[in-house]
């Protein structure tokens, strides 16, 4: 009898620590997959807005067209779903305002990441092929504090100060008809000692006008800023822009695509 009672004794025993084992290892796996939706919500969280093709045009604020412009999407040599923002010739502006979703405000710190590839006169003068544009415009004394343009064979990072007083942080040699990758970063500000800029291209952080790859300057004009792509100006002739993998995000890998 003592033998049997000690048998059911450590028997009933091994079961509870089994038991608890394992509660221990359900709790430890709960534990694992709470972390991993914590971490992967993050990595999602970072990327504040997708402006893929596949998205469609409700990702869009406002699609501007002067004149007889159209804005698409097609397919490109990968099979990637690209927009085509075409501009005819007389015609002054096909361009996209972005981003639903996501506004920017004082103090932010974000990347703006986009792959472009143009087809156009190599000489042709555009107001701008991306603007960081001030909304509402009246009454904007900067109106667009930065623009990417065409110019005389270059292409142009711009700044507008708050007198409207452009200067070019940066500038190289178009390269029409290939991919081109460009990342801006923007601390976002209308004090023009806390807010700058960062430039990327081609994967390369760019040295800007002043020898450093930073300039100061206020990046946040009246109530907001929006960022815009397409081609704005440029009307003597037909310009084509394409662009894909457009990302804002608030660091560097979020937008280099």
């Amino acid at each position: 009898m003592k033998k049997e009672k000690l048998m059911l004794l450590a028997l009933a025993s091994a079961g509870i620590m089994l038991s608890n084992c394992k509660k221990d290892a359900e709790q430890t796996t709960t534990q694992t997959e709470t972390v991993d939706k914590v971490v992967k919500t993050q990595a999602v969280q970072s990327v504040l807005f997708n402006g893929d093709a596949t998205n469609g045009t409700s990702i869009w604020k406002a699609i501007n067209i002067e004149g007889t412009g159209a804005l698409s999407t097609v397919n490109d040599e990968t099979g990637t779903l690209v927009w085509k923002y075409l501009k005819p010739s007389g015609s002054h502006r096909t361009e996209t305002r972005g981003a639903v979703g996501y506004q920017a405000a004082e103090g932010d710190n974000i990347y703006i990441g986009w792959t472009s590839k143009i087809y156009m006169p190599t000489n042709l003068k555009t107001e701008a092929i991306f603007q960081w544009k001030s909304y509402p415009t009246t009454g904007s004394p900067q109106n667009h504090p930065l623009m990417i343009r065409t110019k005389d064979g270059k292409l142009e990072l711009q700044h507008f100060d708050a007198n409207h007083t452009a200067t070019v942080p940066w500038n190289t040699t178009i390269s029409v008809n290939n991919w081109l990758k460009f990342v801006l970063r923007i601390k976002v500000s209308r004090n023009p000692a806390v807010g700058y800029i960062e430039f990327w291209y081609n994967g390369v952080k760019q040295t800007l006008s002043n020898g450093t790859q930073r300039v100061y300057c206020q990046t946040l004009d009246t109530y907001d800023c929006d960022p815009k792509w397409g081609i704005y100006g440029g009307d003597a002739s037909q310009a084509t822009h394409f662009v894909k993998k457009i990302r804002i995000g608030t660091t560097y890998a979020d937008a280099a695509q």
